[in-house]
């Protein structure tokens, strides 16, 4: 099967929502303004990163499009209480400001932003796209960084899957040949450990997600082969714990197509 880090966070989430947006692809989805920052916020940090760091033209190309999102195949249908668009704005700003002063950028070296990648998963595909990837030989390390907008910070990353993926992609050669650059540094960079970072732009602080190696990278072929299987066989559990519910789009739909368990006491 083909799966993307996100397919394998939904299904990890609540693998009923998976169900009602991947397979049966109903509406739900909406652009909630603070998702479209993030958005517009990777776009201009891809621009930051491709011309040399320049501040004020990435400040110059979010400001722009934030306000041109028709452009960006983006839109807003609501926005968050106590919130605008200008100030979330300009709060995107001072995000990409500090994000310019972040100390770690400061040395390494760039392998590239907002990689795409299509990789073998053991009989699957696995493809998607990794904010940024730093190298630090002197360190012996790559870094696989993933920028967050949201006001959630992280409690756990070291067995978050979608790390994993990111840094699964990063141990195959088909990832290099498709890096501008780099299509030869598999072997480079073969023996190099493999960490995450999880980045908070909102409060500019940096989260350490853990290294990866081959047990990991089993775990995640087991996920997938097991999600396979459950869509084959059309099971898909709800998750009725933690928060996903709160912020499912099919939350008001969720449980209609069965029976309610209180039938037999309305026909009394």
């Amino acid at each position: 099967m083909r799966a993307s880090p996100s397919r394998i966070k939904t299904f990890g989430d609540c693998a009923n929502q998976y169900k009602y947006k991947y397979i049966l692809e109903l509406e739900g989805d909406s652009f909630n303004a603070l998702t479209v920052v993030g958005s517009v916020f990777h776009y201009a940090v891809e621009v930051y990163e491709q011309y040399d760091h320049d501040i004020d033209l990435a400040v110059k190309t979010l400001r722009y499009y934030w306000n041109h999102l028709d452009e960006l195949d983006l839109r807003i249908d609501s926005y968050p209480k106590r919130t605008s668009h200008q100030g979330l704005e300009d709060h995107a700003v001072e995000m990409l400001e500090r994000y310019h002063q972040l100390t770690p950028w400061k040395g390494g070296e760039l392998v590239g932003t907002e990689i795409t990648f299509e990789v073998p998963l053991g009989p699957h595909v696995l493809r998607g796209i990794i904010d940024k990837v730093f190298a630090r030989p002197e360190a012996n390390e790559i870094q696989v960084i993933d920028f967050k907008t949201g006001y959630k910070v992280p409690q756990k990353l070291r067995h978050n899957i979608q790390f994993t993926s990111y840094m699964y992609a990063t141990s195959r050669p088909e990832f290099w040949g498709q890096v501008p650059g780099y299509e030869q540094s598999y072997e480079r960079f073969i023996n190099y450990k493999r960490i995450g970072q999880w980045y908070h732009a909102r409060n500019n602080k940096m989260f350490n997600a853990g290294y990866r190696d081959d047990s990991d990278y089993r775990r995640l072929l087991l996920a997938v082969d097991q999600m396979e299987a459950s869509i084959e066989n059309d099971i898909y559990p709800l998750t009725i714990e933690g928060e996903v519910c709160g912020w499912c789009p099919w939350v008001e739909i969720c449980g209609t197509e069965v029976e309610s368990p209180n039938t037999d006491l309305a026909e009394r």
